[in-house]
C-alpha cells in the first residue's frame, strides 16, 4: 500500500478559516517563527550561494533518486539554486521524466519539540505533485507529516488549494503500512499559490501537531494515537520534493521547465522546558544536527 492510499481521516480543530483569514495571510505573508524563550533557531538556510549547502542537503529523496510511485527520476541538473532561490525543476525527454528533490537524512534531524517552515511557490501544471514533507530517518513508514503539498490531477486555470496531511500507523508500530491512518486537509492561502510564495510550517510537539501558513494556526491535531506513532518513530529528515505522474498525469507532447521554487527553510527547536511557552517537558527530544 502506498502512501496515497486513504484509509480514513482523523478530525483536527480547525483554528483558522481559510474564508476567514485568506485577506490577512496574503496582506501579510509572515512566518510563526517561535518567539517565546527557550527555542532556538538551528537550520536557516536562504540558498543565498550559487549552489546547494551539501552540510544541510543531499539530492534525491532520503532514500534515493527514483520512487515506486512515479516515473520520476531525480537528477542533479533539476536542482538548481539561484537569485536566493532554489528551484527544483520538472522537465522530460524521450525516454525519461526528469525533476528535483532534496532532503537532510543523516543531515539535520528532527523530533518532538521542534519547529519546521519554509517559504515557497508552486509549480502548476496536471500531474506535478509539490511536496515539502518529512518521514522518519530509518525510512519506516508510515508516519509521515506533510508540511505542505500541492498536487494537481486534473487542468484547472489557477492553482489555489493546497493540502497537508499526517500519516500514521493506528498500530503505532513504525513502518505498519497495514494500519495505515491518513488525517489531512485542504487550506486556501488566498491568490495563486504558483504566483506568490507563502510561509508553510508545522509545530511537532509531544501533545499536538499545529499546521500553520502564514503565520497563521489553521489546524491542530491531538489525536494520541497519532502523536505516540509520530513520537516512536522519531528522528525525522526534512524533504522538498517535485514528483511528476504521482497523482495526474503530465501531458509529455509539450515541453516542460515549470519549477518548486524554496527561498528560505528553517528549524527551531525548544531546549529548555522551564523557558518554552507552554512548559512542555523535552525529554530529551528537540532537533539535532549531525
Amino acid at each position: 500500500m502506498n502512501r496515497r492510499s486513504f484509509l480514513g481521516f482523523v478530525s483536527g480543530t480547525v483554528l483558522c478559516s481559510p474564508t476567514a483569514t485568506t485577506a490577512r495571510s496574503v496582506a501579510n505573508a509572515v512566518t510563526a517563527r517561535p518567539t517565546a524563550p527557550g527555542w532556538e533557531l538551528v537550520l536557516d538556510d536562504r540558498f543565498e550561494s550559487d549552489e546547494l549547502n551539501r552540510d544541510i542537503w543531499s539530492i534525491g529523496w532520503g532514500w534515493g533518486r527514483s520512487t515506486s510511485t512515479s516515473p520520476t527520476r531525480i537528477v542533479p541538473d533539476n536542482v538548481r539554486v539561484d537569485d536566493d532561490t532554489l528551484r527544483l525543476v520538472g522537465t522530460h525527454d524521450s525516454d525519461s521524466i526528469l525533476s528535483g528533490a532534496v532532503n537532510t537524512k543523516d543531515k539535520v534531524l528532527f523530533e518532538p519539540d521542534a519547529y519546521l517552515e519554509a517559504r515557497l511557490r508552486f509549480a502548476h501544471r496536471t500531474g506535478f505533485q509539490n511536496a515539502f514533507w518529512s518521514k522518519a530517518n530509518s525510512e519506516a513508514w508510515p508516519p509521515e507529516i506533510d508540511v505542505v503539498e500541492r498536487w494537481q490531477d486534473r487542468d484547472i486555470e489557477i492553482p489555489r488549494v493546497t493540502r497537508h496531511h499526517l500519516h500514521y500507523s493506528s498500530s503505532m508500530i513504525p513502518g505498519d503500512d497495514s494500519t495505515h491512518q491518513n488525517a489531512g486537509f485542504p487550506y486556501t492561502p488566498g491568490g495563486d499559490v504558483s504566483e506568490t510564495f507563502h510561509h508553510y510550517g508545522v509545530e511537532w510537539r509531544r501533545d499536538r501537531i499545529v499546521h500553520y501558513v502564514d503565520g497563521l494556526p489553521v489546524r491542530v491535531w491531538t489525536d494520541g494515537t497519532m502523536l505516540r506513532a509520530m513520537a516512536r518513530a522519531a528522528p525525522f529528515y526534512a524533504m522538498l520534493s517535485l514528483n511528476i505522474n504521482n497523482i495526474g498525469t503530465a501531458d509529455t507532447s509539450v515541453p516542460w521547465g515549470e519549477s518548486m521554487d524554496v527561498d528560505r527553510v528553517r528549524l527551531w527547536q525548544a531546549r529548555d522546558s522551564a523557558d518554552s511557552e507552554t512548559g512542555l517537558l523535552n525529554d530529551g527530544y528537540g532537533l539535532r544536527r549531525r
